[in-house]
């Protein structure tokens, strides 16, 4: 067993002395899900059918249809429902949590790979990574490997805690996952998509908490100011075939 995982990568790379942990596939295990993560083992309760849906409306709306690769798939809940839409990929580091996505998703090919390390030989429409880059030690290196699988004129969805508001640094306080290990403004993720060689089309917040009785989860442009976490939408840079929208143009003009 892992009862030390709340350390995991924290350890391994003070042990080689590295400022950057080592997250691999033991990393985010079945204890993991169950009792190191916030999910605190309600990760159905904590990804509900309105939460799958909201992403779901604001992605269609400027790519209703194509090839989609969900990055970080964890247990399927969003492939379950986008597969109605596009045609469906998933991948993730974690063996465990693959495992139980394929009983969810029959037919639907899930692979099992860090992101960094990802090579699928083809690109995609829509490429949706939510609650995952702040897992990630490497981000350009990640970044760049998403520019590479997304087509030409394809759309990065992106959501990510942030931690510059109010509701941020509260979050901040109870947020007691050691893998997010980039607990930074909303300003810092604008620059590392443009610095990978995307544009940010989309900036809106995410008003999300827990209750007793179910899960808030709203994505708003009136909540990019004080939300805890962000949604985002890049195009790669001079690849865009739309106008930028005006609640995005707001949003990144600061």
């Amino acid at each position: 067993g892992r009862s030390d995982g709340r350390e995991w990568g924290v350890m391994a790379a003070r042990e080689a002395g590295r400022s950057v942990p080592a997250f691999d596939e033991h990393t985010f295990d079945q204890a993991y899900f169950g009792a190191v993560s916030n999910y605190g083992g309600r990760y159905d309760r904590y990804n509900p059918p309105h939460k799958i849906a909201g992403y779901l409306r604001e992605i269609r709306r400027l790519r209703p249809r194509g090839a989609l690769l969900d990055v970080g798939c964890a247990f399927g809940r969003f492939l379950e429902r986008a597969r109605q839409h596009y045609q469906c990929e998933g991948v993730d580091i974690s063996a465990y949590a693959l495992g139980l996505a394929e009983r969810r998703l029959p037919g639907v090919p899930l692979h099992h790979s860090a992101i960094q390390t990802f090579h699928r030989g083809r690109t995609f429409d829509v490429i949706t990574c939510f609650d995952v880059l702040e897992h990630v030690p490497d981000l350009p290196r990640a970044l760049g490997r998403l520019r590479e699988l997304l087509a030409p004129d394809g759309i990065l969805a992106i959501a990510v805690p942030v931690y510059d508001t109010l509701p941020g640094r509260l979050f901040g306080i109870i947020d007691r996952d050691p893998t997010h290990i980039h607990r930074n403004d909303r300003a810092f993720w604008l620059e590392q998509l443009r610095e990978a060689g995307f544009e940010p089309i989309i900036a809106k917040g995410i008003l999300r908490a827990p209750l007793p009785g179910g899960f808030i989860h709203a994505i708003s442009r009136l909540f990019w100011r004080f939300s805890s976490a962000i949604f985002v939408i890049g195009t790669r840079r001079g690849t865009a075939d739309h106008p930028l929208p005006r609640d995005a143009a707001a949003a990144t003009a600061r």
